[in-house]
């Protein structure tokens, strides 16, 4: 270090989640066969009582498929139908198929070469159709009958998507329309899937709309699975796991407009595959034919009330889909139902979400869905950190032995930290090759990357990490020191790397208390396109979507990283002393991070102990951040300083701060900074508190209000208080001394 980024458990015996039992080593992932595995909800840990609200409100017919096994159907869920524009997802997976076998070069193949009279098109608008590339097509951008030049412009267009598939289907594949389905689709895909109900891409026949897909909702259901576990189907990768998060996790962006719609020549006799051009707007939500969840042009998500990961295909205005939730481990799959449009969708994916029986053995952190600033546990409580930066040469302290392993302290310090309540350990992998380390500080054979990972050394990493999981204390995991450089392959992740990371990956995740980070100030040895590609390839390694983290030299700003769906986290190093600036630097990093990711105050110098450190720690916490105390190495570090960083995090973590965000302009009297959610809730705090603690413009009502001394952890609840619509302030209780935070909540008008 220089100084100078749902799972959710049950409480049912019988669980059948293979990912639970996948992580507990006694089962492989469950697929079908050629039938489903059929479990009661109740056995899947869903209430059904839930299930039967969301299909009552859907109507139609449709099925919920969990962990690999069908738990609920209504309606009919063989009945095979037309799916409309959610066939698109489908024709997407063909053309990474078509990429990877070598039929095309990429997705930035010209479609001319297949499709040569796109070349005469336009001439008064520059012969544009001849720069159409698979790309374009796959997302809708090709302009493809209108005058915008492809890439500029989004038509949402059943013209585009019938160029689409008779050019891959036809062309690339070779097929007729009367064989596309024996040639193609079932070899290349439902018969792989063991599909039951007969899919079709001659939904109507062939001399009507042909490319439509009839499918069953069960069918369909395995399709979603399929990208659900990355590609790979009982064994075998069908796609890339690579290629299978790329399809469903990159929206196009919102600066792609929509088509004005003037209207430009396409090819003599084209067909459409349904209904028209320019039906809708992306509006940051479209990914390689699938919707997402993303962000929108007025700042709020596709669905807000489910997660941020959930992606899924849509047709005929939403009322045929198959959805995926990867968080729940859960696949919806309906059609011909009553939901129309994103609001509907949003209530009953939200439905399904509220169906998941948590357990309090679900305690994994992942990002919040609803909020991204925020991390959170799995079962839903509020997730906060606090605690040691150091020693980062935690897995190297000690004695060498002989087989690679150390004799050193690693376990006392583990047990100082036990029941202090600081949470967490800064440690780092690889500190050899450029890092802060010496040679051997690295966990490869005789300290050699090109002889492999020492298995001996990940199982003694495996004893810590268990006592620091089960204790929960958070395994902050950096790959990678500052400066380290393994392997010189560029801005690429070459494939010794790749199974490097992967192996640490796969060793390491099922730990609930676990963030990944790339490395430490990135900047020494890493480009911003190396750090994006080790992000991805954790993330294809992770079955259970830790957070991920980037630590970068002194500054606030992470805008290289803002939209990057794979790194969670900002790690901040911030040289500043004040308590004052701290907070400053982290209410302007809040703001300037948009939704999009959390902050770790992870390096400050002269952080200090006793008073200052709290106020400091305090300051970070009230400014949006987490908390990492540099110099903080345990072993001398004085028993109260961790026991500060404790009373911290459980003051936090009893309130709903993860729903609020800073908000100073609303402090009143005595109070310095404000965390709200103006309306409802808000966090005061003051270090030195001089008459009455207050807030502004508070809505008149009831309020708890929960006072806490950040110096002894004393607590005291006042219940109802009574509170009108203006300023207010409130006078400290007795035995809270000055040093204080409260939480208000309002409870009643």
């Amino acid at each position: 270090m220089n100084v100078a980024r749902f799972f959710l458990g049950t409480v049912i015996a019988a669980l059948c989640l293979s990912v639970i039992c996948a992580e507990a080593g006694q089962s492989k992932l469950l697929y079908p066969g050629r039938a489903w595995e059929r479990k009661k909800p109740s056995e899947a840990g869903l209430h059904e009582r839930k299930l039967k609200e969301m299909s009552d409100y859907a109507g139609g017919f449709g099925c919920v498929v969990r962990g690999g096994c069908m738990v609920y159907t209504w309606g009919d869920a063989t009945r095979r139908m037309d799916v409309a524009s959610a066939v698109k997802p489908v024709y997407t997976h063909f053309l990474l198929k078509a990429i990877e076998s070598g039929k095309l070069k990429g997705f930035d193949d010209l479609v001319t070469n297949v499709e040569p009279r796109l070349k005469s098109l336009n001439e008064a608008f520059g012969y544009k159709d001849r720069r159409i590339t698979w790309r374009h097509l796959c997302n809708q951008v090709s302009c493809y009958g209108v005058a915008e030049r492809p890439g500029r412009a989004f038509d949402y267009s059943d013209w585009n998507m019938a160029l689409f598939f008779d050019s891959l289907f036809l062309k690339v594949y070779a097929a007729s329309w009367d064989k596309v389905d024996s040639q193609v689709l079932r070899p290349g895909l439902t018969d792989l899937l063991q599909c039951e109900d007969k899919p079709t891409f001659m939904a109507f026949g062939t001399a009507n709309r042909p490319g439509r897909l009839a499918i069953s909702p069960r069918d369909f259901a395995r399709f979603g699975l399929l990208y659900l576990r990355k590609g790979k189907w009982k064994g075998n990768q069908l796609i890339t796991a690579e290629h299978a998060r790329l399809a469903v996790s990159s929206p196009l962006p919102i600066s792609i407009p929509r088509t004005k719609g003037a209207k430009g020549e396409m090819i003599k006799g084209q067909r459409s595959i349904g209904g028209g051009n320019n039906q809708c707007d992306h509006n940051g939500n479209y990914s390689f034919a699938w919707w997402v969840n993303g962000i929108g042009r007025d700042g709020t998500r596709n669905w807000p009330d489910v997660g941020s990961d959930v992606y899924g295909c849509f047709g005929h205005g939403d009322i045929r889909a198959m959805v995926v939730m990867p968080s729940l481990d859960l696949i919806v799959s309906w059609n011909d139902t009553r939901i129309k449009a994103s609001k509907m969708v949003n209530h009953a994916l939200n439905l399904v979400e509220d169906s998941v029986i948590h357990s309090k053995s679900a305690a994994r952190i992942v990002v919040d869905p609803q909020n991204r600033q925020w991390l959170k546990r799995k079962d839903g409580r509020p997730f906060f950190m606090c605690g040691p930066g150091d020693p980062e040469g935690f897995l190297y302290r000690g004695k060498l032995r002989a087989d690679g392993t150390r004799d050193g302290d690693q376990n006392t310090l583990i047990d100082k930290i036990k029941g202090s309540g600081a949470n967490c350990i800064y440690l780092m992998a690889v500190r050899s090759h450029g890092g802060d380390g010496n040679k051997t500080h690295n966990p490869f054979v005789a300290h050699d990357p090109s002889k492999g990972i020492n298995r001996k050394v990940l199982d003694q990493w495996e004893k810590w990490f268990a006592e620091m999981d089960s204790s929960g204390i958070v395994i902050y995991f950096f790959f990678y020191d500052d400066s380290t450089r393994v392997w010189r392959t560029g801005d690429n992740v070459g494939k010794p790397e790749r199974a490097f990371i992967r192996t640490i990956v796969d060793r390491f995740e099922h730990h609930k208390n676990l963030i990944w980070c790339v490395a430490e100030e990135y900047q020494e040895a890493l480009s911003v396109k190396r750090v994006k590609n080790i992000a991805a390839t954790i993330r294809l390694a992770d079955n259970y979507d830790h957070a991920i983290a980037v630590h970068k030299l002194n500054g606030l700003s992470f805008k290289e990283f803002a939209d990057d769906a794979n790194i969670d986290q900002f790690a901040i190093q911030y040289n500043e002393a004040s308590p004052d600036v701290l907070h400053e630097g982290m209410v302007w990093a809040w703001k300037a991070a948009k939704g999009s990711y959390s902050l770790n105050m992870s390096e400050a110098k002269e952080f200090g102990s006793g008073k200052l450190m709290r106020d400091k720690c305090w300051a970070c916490a009230m400014g949006g951040a987490y908390v990492m105390i540099l110099e903080m190495d345990i072993a001398n570090t004085p028993k109260s300083d961790l026991e500060d960083c404790g009373r911290l995090v459980r003051f936090f973590e009893t309130t709903n701060f993860n729903q609020m965000a800073p908000h100073d302009e609303l402090a009143f009297a005595g109070t310095k900074y404000v965390l709200a959610r103006p309306g409802d809730s808000y966090i005061a705090y003051a270090p030195n508190l001089e008459g009455k603690i207050g807030l502004k413009g508070i809505k008149a009502g009831r309020y708890d209000l929960r006072w806490f001394d950040c110096a002894t952890g004393k607590e005291v609840v006042q219940k109802a208080v009574k509170a009108a619509a203006a300023n207010q302030t409130w006078a400290r209780p007795n035995g809270i001394g000055g040093e204080l935070a409260v939480h208000i909540k309002r409870t009643a008008r």
